[in-house]
């Protein structure tokens, strides 16, 4: 009982307090022919009956109430759970439960107050025969009590006939397009799913991805393939009215920034359908019946990102709108995971794909990475204003409030050169620090931030080649456009791993992970001065 009050709130239990409170104070029933008499049970011994109900109690006077009595004499409150659950099914009580109401509210509403009211009639018969009862019975001890029984009755019993076309006819009329909806949902066996109901079996073969690579339409609903077999993987679900844009708008949802992307026709039976695991774990409930509630044909596209990469989460969008059947078609083709499942020829794998690590890293989110060919390391720290007699690991810095303003620099002389981090930091894409690092050699910067922005500097005998955001328009003049070759700006993904190989083909060296361990761990950190 106590369980299924807090599980109402303390807020309910007292508004309902404040509503019976006078009634039941002046009800005054016949004794009850046949009913248990309590008083001659023995409470247990010290027990407290007068404790006051403090001001920071979180369960408030109710709960408070029956918890007392629960210990004074838990016969009691199982006696009225026990009475509520015979007489809700008493041939003369049970008509008097039901309600013919057409809206769900009110069929839901009724319920809750009939079956209320049973409860704590039923308590203001029992409670005044417990032992001690001067002490522990009081309105909020009676309303609580018949709450609490009718809370656990209910919990147990189905909702009246009509209220699941009610409840239906409710979510209907208030749904409302476009909606769109994120979260993460558990992959298990590279899958998961969009279903009207539980995902189904039997859907574990690569085969039954073998015509698209990504997505098979089943029997009431899609299973997606993921590339990794089990964990997590993002979500964004949009359902719209109508069909999406095929052109994308500047700054806007851009096909290109995904590596896969087909679209499929699917028929819903109920409506409905959420995001669902195979192993039925359920994913948040902003993933859960958020298809229209209706039967009818939809159109479903699944775009996909990072099935690839183990270093990097992967992430999914599906967009659902009302379209007939049409011939499923493949959008974009990309990936390897995609080309092996359609029994293709794998293309080869991006030029910045051995430097995705880094957003497993411990810089993923924000950080500068500056590497300087044929430099001193001192002259490199002094460079970025710091002074290199003093030390200290990045790793120490975490829990300082003032951790911004410094920089780790590590010197690699197998490679000739300097590499230097910055966690959070961005004065490695400072114009004149650049220009100061490059009169000791070729140097260049990769900065990003949790907001996506980016700059990718490059600096050369005191002069500053290029430096900009790094997006499909960063500036490809005859200097810098060697080092741009081959990688793909139009695509809206991987620019740190973009950044960091134009970083490693003008400086001639690539960051490694190693290297970032050193630099996270060992005491190679100075404080920038003014910083």
């Amino acid at each position: 009982m106590l369980e299924a009050l807090r599980a109402l709130g303390t807020p309910l239990a007292e508004r309902l307090l404040g509503a019976l409170e006078l009634a039941v104070d002046g009800l005054r029933l016949a004794p009850v022919p046949g009913l248990p008499d309590l008083r001659n049970l023995r409470p247990p011994r010290q027990i407290t009956v007068d404790e006051p109900v403090g001001t920071n109690d979180p369960d408030g006077e109710v709960v408070h109430a029956v918890r007392r009595l629960d210990r004074v004499l838990p016969e009691a409150t199982e006696l009225v759970v026990t009475l509520v659950a015979v007489l809700a099914r008493h041939p003369a009580i049970a008509p008097l439960l039901t309600d013919a109401a057409a809206a769900e509210a009110e069929i839901a509403a009724r319920r809750g107050a009939a079956h209320l009211a049973l409860g704590v009639a039923v308590a203001a018969a029992v409670l005044p025969t417990v032992a001690l009862a001067p002490f522990v019975v009081g309105a909020p001890a009676v309303v609580g009590t018949g709450l609490g029984a009718a809370a656990v009755y209910l919990s147990g019993v189905p909702m009246p006939p009509g209220y699941g076309e009610a409840l239906l006819a409710r979510r209907r009329s208030e749904y409302r397009l476009p909606r769109s909806c994120a979260g993460s949902v558990q992959v298990r066996g590279h899958r998961f799913g969009l279903f009207e109901g539980s995902f189904p079996p039997g859907v574990d073969a690569d085969a039954a991805f073998s015509a698209n690579g990504l997505v098979a339409v089943v029997p009431g609903g899609a299973v997606i393939r993921t590339g990794q077999a089990d964990g997590s993987v993002r979500i964004r679900l949009r359902v719209l009215a109508e069909p999406p844009p095929e052109s994308p708008s500047p700054g806007g949802w851009n096909l290109r920034d995904w590596d896969e992307g087909v679209e499929v026709s699917w028929h819903a039976d109920v409506g409905s359908a959420s995001v669902v695991s195979p192993d039925g774990t359920p994913a948040p409930a902003a993933l859960r019946e958020q298809t229209p509630p209706w039967p009818g044909d939809h159109r479903l596209r699944v775009v996909a990102r990072g099935r690839d990469d183990a270093n990097r989460t992967e992430s999914y969008e599906l967009w659902v709108w009302p379209a007939p059947p049409a011939p499923e078609l493949v959008r974009r083709r990309t990936d390897r995971l995609g080309h092996r499942l359609r029994g293709e020829p794998e293309p080869p794998a991006p030029p910045e794909g051995h430097l995705r690590w880094i957003y497993a890293s411990m810089l993923q989110e924000a950080a500068t990475i500056t590497v300087v060919a044929g430099a001193d390391r001192d002259d490199v720290v002094r460079a970025f204003g710091a002074d290199p007699r003093h030390r200290r690991s990045l790793v120490s810095l975490i829990d300082l409030p003032d951790r911004d303003g410094w920089v780790a620099a590590l010197a690699l002389p197998e490679a000739g050169v300097v590499v230097v981090a910055e966690d959070n930091g961005f004065t490695g894409s400072d114009p004149e620090v650049m220009r100061a690092l490059s009169r000791l050699g070729p140097a260049a910067s990769m900065f990003w931030n949790v907001n996506a922005l980016t700059r990718l500097t490059l600096a050369r005998a005191g002069d500053i080649v290029v430096a900009d955001e790094l997006t499909a328009s960063y500036p490809a003049g005859p200097e810098a456009a060697p080092y741009l070759a081959g990688i793909d700006l139009t695509a809206r993904q991987n620019w740190i791993a973009k950044g960091l190989l134009v970083v490693e083909r003008f400086t001639g060296y690539g960051l490694r992970p190693g290297d970032l361990d050193r630099l996270w761990t060992e005491d190679l950190a100075h404080r920038i001065r003014g910083r």
